[in-house]
């Protein structure tokens, strides 16, 4: 029993002991863990102050721009037309997109047919001459028969003149005037046979005439036909890029296998040194643009890459904007400052930013006022913070900084127009967040 009791507080100061120590270690991490936290916030704020910069408040104006969708073009391309005078169908392109040289194979198209009209047209012009020299010859068998009679009619109108010649004293006046009446006959037959010769050479040679027609008209499209071969090749004016034209009729590119026609432009060659942009512009904001203001234009392909430009010309009617919208737009085109022939393709899609008249900031928290119209105070959007409770920015003087509420009445994409009720002033200080 003595020996029980005296185990208890033996036990009892050992656990004691234990759960001392355990506490000891508790305590210790927990003010480790606190002191490293508090520590790496105090890092992470300092790495804040030191990322951030500052701003001057500033009197001003806010920018306004009208932003656009648009599309690359050169200022100048050569349009390639068929030039055969037959329906003929396409059986080469370069890839649209590609490069050519001046002379190189653009379009190629199907001569087969063009090859049959040429041996059929060969073989007509064949038997139309074989023709006309059939013909001569016949002619001229004919001509001979009429000339053989006419040598006799002059026979008898030769020997009917002598006859005729007689005096009436030494004949009889019945002979006297039968030798008159064969005389008048002979002069007729023969002058209707020579008339007969002469109206036969007529007939001959406007029958020469029409056949000779013939054979010209053949030969014609002979060389036509041979035209139209030399243009089923069609080969490069100049240097350029290739760019399909649209189906007429499909709501497409042509492609190989389409059927054209002399007249059909095939495809373009733009010149790529000299760029221009095509904006859409809605009915709507049609009135808001005028030739002159300054524009900046953005390729999708490379957002990084900004051109600057000026309002060239604005469509004077509106169109619809595709085949299905019932939207109309106005036609812009803007003048490049510089073209970079490196990235700049023909139908490249661009986003363009036309410069608008600027717009003064209110000078109370009304944006509406209208007494309001000299510039107001002006800051960088960085620089403001808002929350459900409002909106402000950090002034900072003489190494203090102090929260300092706003109140915004205008923005444009880089700036926010503030009241100027004396909270801040022209010339302040304030942090603007660099990330």
């Amino acid at each position: 029993m003595t020996t029980r009791r005296r185990r208890k507080p033996v036990l009892f100061w050992t656990a004691f002991g234990v759960f001392l120590v355990a506490l000891a270690t508790v305590g210790f991490w927990w003010r480790t863990s606190s002191n490293g936290a508090t520590g790496s916030a105090q890092r992470r704020g300092e790495h804040a102050e030191s990322s951030d910069s500052t701003a001057v408040v500033a009197r001003g104006e806010l920018k306004r721009v009208l932003l656009l969708d648009g599309d690359l073009r050169a200022v100048s391309s050569r349009a390639i037309f068929a030039s055969t005078s037959e329906e003929a169908k396409i059986v080469y392109l370069p890839p649209e997109g590609s490069t050519v040289k001046a002379g190189d194979r653009l379009v190629e198209l199907d001569s087969g047919t063009i090859l049959g009209k040429i041996k059929d047209a060969e073989e007509k012009i064949v038997a139309a001459d074989n023709e006309i020299v059939k013909t001569r010859s016949t002619d001229e068998s004919a001509l001979r028969d009429l000339e053989v009679e006419l040598s006799k009619l002059w026979l008898a109108f030769e020997q009917a003149k002598v006859n005729a010649r007689a005096p009436a004293q030494v004949l009889s006046r019945r002979e006297y005037q039968d030798y008159q009446l064969a005389l008048e006959k002979a002069r007729t037959e023969y002058d209707t046979q020579v008339a007969k010769i002469q109206q036969k050479k007529k007939e001959q040679e406007a029958e020469l005439q029409v056949k000779t027609i013939q054979l010209e008209k053949l030969r014609a499209q002979l060389e036509q036909q041979k035209a139209n071969l030399e243009g089923m090749t069609i080969r490069a004016p100049a240097d350029g890029m290739v760019i399909y034209s649209d189906h007429w009729f499909e709501r497409r590119k042509i492609q190989v296998g389409d059927v054209v026609w002399g007249g059909f432009p095939i495809l373009r060659l733009p010149d790529l040194r000299a760029m221009e942009a095509i904006a859409q512009v809605n009915e709507v904001d049609g009135p808001k643009l005028s030739v002159g203001q300054r524009a900046t234009v953005t390729l999708d392909s490379y957002p990084d890459v900004e051109i600057t430009g000026t309002v060239k010309d604005i469509a004077e009617t509106a169109i619809k904007a595709s085949w299905m919208a019932k939207a109309k737009v106005f036609r812009a085109v803007i003048a490049l400052d510089r073209t970079v022939p490196e990235i700049m393709k023909p139908g490249m899609s661009a986003q363009i930013s036309v410069e608008l008249p600027s717009t003064p900031v209110s000078q109370s928290s009304d944006a509406s006022a209208s007494s309001a119209r000299q510039s107001g105070l002006v800051v960088p959007r960085s620089s403001v913070q808002c929350d459900n409770n409002g909106c402000w920015v950090i002034r900072t003087e003489n190494e203090t900084r102090r929260q300092v509420a706003v109140t915004i009445v205008a923005s444009d994409a880089v700036s926010y127009g503030i009241a100027d009720n004396g909270a801040l002033k022209s010339g302040d200080r304030i942090l603007v967040r660099n990330n």
